[in-house]
This record gives structure tokens, C-alpha cells and sequence, in this order.
């Protein structure tokens, strides 16, 4: 069976993955968006099907004027006596915590907020381990004498898990694999036979990134460090390589004792991704003690053997289909999210497949307000998204699509009103100058809508209402973390804005969906 790197496409960072049985669960980052944290399953590593979101609640995600690229860093999943935890950081708005489940789909728990002892710093990128009775909290932090910005070490100290709080004797476990290593991040330790592994990512989320590994007989250590680190990376394969920026990795298992690495990578055009950093996945095997990532290859593949049995994945379900539609139930798809929390009753679900939104005075660069927006992950370059603008009164209020990347990076493409003639615009925020792009007038709102198009081919992005095209030849490489800073991919949906407060207006979009 083959599995198509990355197995997640799109904006899905920092994966962690853990075992119950045959069954399989990940999660990744989701930094400011709502709700937080995806969950995924799956019985092949191959099929991966999102059962639910582990953050949903205002109550466990925080986001106080948080920035697009703030929010929720990297989460660790793990599963132990009946119990499911994700512990992970807040970057600005409360700091680690974990919350718990029986059911991997949820609900989830409340925060337990991590209860740091004073003068001592809980760093960032948190894991747990269970021996026994015991769980032990895994992080990464500043050295207490760092001698630059980013000079980090890992460190184990023991947790109450009622509590929430950390007891006993601070231990410094690794401080990576180079004599000045910098951003030792995203720690795990397992248990293999013999020895405790501690595996980390190295050299921050960029081109240089890696994957190191070490060991000790002794959970406290010492740990020896691998002879041939970095474990994996992609940076020896040049800027021209079709996969760069592989590391930030997490080990499994399966039943019968295979072992797999599911790390982010990314898929640039001339070193910028606006796909953002990807789910991907490789063979590990044994030797002499320690794990070789797909022996005599040495590096992540697009196309990657998986020796597990093809699974009818939740009855044949997929992930990620050639096309991908977007529909609704009770409550949004699981896949949509929202920049920060939503405002009550911001959106409403209509039928189906349609959806109206309350036009908010917020735009995405505002710091303490949520604008009006729901949007899907992009997964490929080459896409067309279609979105049709039902009719709609208010003078004041524009409806239409957004293409975002960060706070003050995005596209938009607006429908408003004039009297009685429709006007599409078309604009470009870069980096906090917004510049328009186009614009086209209707004499009259059509009567079937106005449908909007934003269409991308390899960077050349073309915006069109009703077919006509509005703008052309847009270079979307702004929409990227390489050139807008930030850690996040690009998402795309509607969004309905206004410059009356309290609008009464709502605007209705049908028939919108995602092709590849």
C-alpha cells in the first residue's frame, strides 16, 4: 500500500501521533484559528479521516487579541489506562496545559493549566510520558545560562495530573545534537526495548531544519547522543528538493512491530509555500539500537510503502479527495475554521450547502476583534475556488471571499451595493498596504447571484465574478510565512465585512466548494 506524501496536505504543522490498538490518532497545530487542534484517524496511516477538534470551547482556547500566528503552538497526543491527552501551549493567553477525553472525538476537557513551580521557566512544545503509575512532563526552554536566542535544552520533571502541577526534581536532558544547537523544540521520549529515546526537532522550522535522536538505559539520563544526527533532514538535498523543511517528528508503532516517523515538511516553489508546513510520514526500522529512517534512501519520499493491510477507513472514507466539497450538518464541517472566536451568531447554516454570515466592522487586521470569516485549508498550488453572492440590501455591508494568509496579508474579492448596480472589487493587503486590484460593475444584482471565482495556478493567482475576470496575474507569494513571516499555510472561504457597527444585514453564500 502507498501512501501519497504528505499524507495531510496543506496547513496541518507540528503533527503527534499516537496507537490504541489498530487505531491511530494525530493532531497538529492550529496557532490562532477555532476551533483548535484536529483529530485524526485512521487504521492504515495512509486514510486519514478528521473525527472531531480538540479545542472547540472559548473556555479551553483562549485568544485574546492574538495574532494569526500566535495562538496554539505544537500539541502532543497521548493515550494512557482509558485516557486520551493533548497537552500543549497557549502561547500568549495562559501558557501549557492539557485537557483529557475518553473519546478521541470529543468533547474535551477543560484546560488543567500547568502549575510551573516560581522562578522556573515551562518553555514551549510540552509532551508527557507514563512509566507506572508515574507521567512525566517533556519540555523545551531556554538553558538557565543560555549564551544566545535560542539556546535550548530539554528537561523532564514529574506531574501530578490531578493537579496540574509539576513536583519533584528539575532534570536537563539534552541540549541537541551539535556543540551550539539551536531551537531544540518539540521533545518526545519512548520507551524501545532497552533504552529511553529522546527524539526533538533542531534548527527552528525553516530549511535547515532536522530531526535529532538520543538515548539513555535511564530515563534521567545521561543520554548519548546518535553518532550519525541529524535522524532526518532535508537540508543536504539543496533548495531545489521537491519536500524541505522536514523535521518536528513523533514515532509510533504498530501492532505487529513495525515503526513509522510522521514529521511536517513542506512542498516550496523557489524555497516560499503558501501550502504552509504538511503532515508526511516514513518508514523507520532498528539498527543496532537505533531508528534509520527509510533505510538505503535516507530521506522523506513522495510516494512512501506502508506494510499495514488497506483498511476500509471508517467505511471508505477519505480525507482528501481529488475534490474536495464542503457541506454542512448541525454545525460547521469539521475542516472550516474561524480566525479567533467567532461573534455569536456570526454565521448561520442555511441548507446543505450554504451558508450566510453577519457582516462584521472587524477586518482581519484587527488585534481585538474577530472578523467575519469561515475558511478551508489550501492543499495545492493549482485550485479553484467558486462562491456565489446571493442577493443582499444593506449599502454599507460587502460580501464575498477572502484568501488569507497572516493579519495583514490576503486577497479579497467583495460584491457591494450602489443604488441598484452590484460592484465587485478586488483587493490586495500586503504587509498592512492594501492596494486595489480591479474592479467590475453589474447594472443590476443578477438575479441567480453573483458567483465568485479565485483560481491559482502555480503562484498566478486570477480573481472572476460571473466569469468575468477581475484580476489577473497575481502573484501570491506574499501569502506565505518565507515573505509575511509567521508559521501558518493559507486559508480561503467567505467573509462578509461592513462599515456600520451592528449591521443588521446578513449576506448568503451558496454552492461553495474547493476544486483540485
Amino acid at each position: 500500500m502507498i501512501a501519497q506524501n504528505p499524507i495531510l496536505r496543506g496547513f496541518y504543522p507540528d503533527p503527534s501521533v499516537c496507537r490504541v490498538g489498530k487505531d491511530f490518532y494525530l493532531v497538529n497545530s492550529t496557532f490562532s484559528y477555532v476551533p483548535g487542534v484536529p483529530v485524526f484517524h485512521s487504521r492504515d496511516l495512509v486514510n486519514w479521516v478528521q473525527i472531531g477538534n480538540v479545542l472547540e470551547r472559548e473556555s479551553q482556547l483562549p485568544l485574546d487579541k492574538a495574532e494569526m500566528s500566535r495562538g496554539i503552538f505544537a500539541p502532543t497526543i497521548r493515550y494512557n489506562n482509558g485516557v486520551f491527552y493533548m497537552i500543549t501551549t497557549n502561547i500568549d493567553n495562559g501558557g501549557n496545559f492539557y485537557v483529557t477525553a475518553t473519546d478521541p472525538a470529543g468533547p474535551w476537557s477543560d484546560p488543567i493549566w500547568l502549575k510551573v513551580p516560581e522562578g522556573q521557566d515551562g518553555g514551549i512544545d510540552p509532551s508527557l510520558f507514563f512509566e507506572g503509575d508515574k507521567c512525566y512532563y517533556v519540555g523545551q526552554r531556554q538553558k538557565p545560562d543560555a549564551k544566545f536566542f535560542g539556546d535550548c535544552e530539554v528537561w523532564i520533571q514529574e506531574l501530578d495530573l490531578e493537579k496540574g502541577e509539576l513536583i519533584g526534581e528539575v532534570t536537563s536532558l539534552y541540549s541537541g545534537s551539535m556543540k551550539e544547537c539551536v531551537w531544540v523544540e518539540g521533545p518526545h521520549i519512548y520507551h524501545i526495548g532497552d533504552y529511553y529515546y529522546i527524539t526533538c526537532a533542531e534548527m527552528g522550522t525553516c530549511f535547515e531544519h532536522s530531526i535529532s535522536v538520543a538515548r539513555s538505559k535511564n530515563l534521567l539520563g545521561p543520554y548519548e547522543n546518535f553518532k550519525c544526527n541529524p535522524l532526518l533532514t532535508h537540508r543536504h538535498l539543496g533548495k531545489k528538493s521537491e519536500i524541505q523543511n522536514i523535521g518536528h517528528g513523533d514515532l509510533v508503532d504498530t501492532e505487529d512491530g513495525q515503526w513509522y516517523l510522521i514529521m511536517l515538511g513542506t512542498r516550496p516553489i523557489d524555497g516560499i509555500t503558501e501550502l504552509g508546513r504538511e503532515t508526511f510520514i516514513a518508514e523507520v526500522i532498528w539498527e543496532d539500537g537505533w531508528p534509520v529512517v527509510n533505510p538505503g534512501i535516507g530521506k522523506v519520499q513522495a510516494e512512501q510503502e506502508i506494510n499495514l493491510p488497506c483498511v476500509d477507513n471508517l467505511a471508505g472514507a477519505k480525507c482528501y479527495e481529488k475534490e474536495i466539497k464542503v457541506r454542512y450538518t448541525d454545525k460547521l464541517d469539521k475542516r472550516l475554521m474561524t480566525f479567533r472566536h467567532p461573534a455569536e451568531g456570526m454565521y448561520k447554516i442555511e441548507n446543505e450547502n450554504e451558508i450566510s454570515l453577519a457582516p462584521s466592522t472587524a477586518t482581519p487586521s484587527d488585534r481585538d476583534r474577530s472578523c467575519s470569516y469561515v475558511g478551508i485549508r489550501q492543499q495545492e498550488y493549482k485550485f479553484r475556488l467558486d462562491i456565489t453572492v446571493q442577493e443582499f440590501s444593506d449599502a454599507n455591508a460587502s460580501g464575498g471571499l477572502l484568501y488569507i494568509h497572516s493579519d495583514d496579508n490576503y486577497l479579497t474579492l467583495l460584491v457591494s451595493r450602489d443604488g441598484d448596480k452590484a460592484v465587485v472589487a478586488a483587493a490586495k493587503n500586503e504587509k498592512g498596504n492594501i492596494s486595489a486590484l480591479g474592479e467590475y460593475v453589474f447594472p443590476a444584482f443578477p438575479e441567480n447571484g453573483i458567483k465568485l471565482s479565485l483560481v491559482g495556478d502555480m503562484r498566478n493567482v486570477s480573481l472572476y465574478a460571473n466569469e468575468t475576470q477581475i484580476a489577473e496575474g497575481i502573484n501570491s507569494a506574499f501569502l506565505s510565512s518565507e515573505l509575511a513571516g509567521g508559521f501558518v499555510g493559507c486559508t480561503y472561504g467567505p467573509y462578509a465585512t461592513t462599515n456600520e457597527a451592528d449591521a443588521p444585514a446578513r449576506i448568503h453564500f451558496t454552492d461553495w466548494g474547493v476544486n483540485y
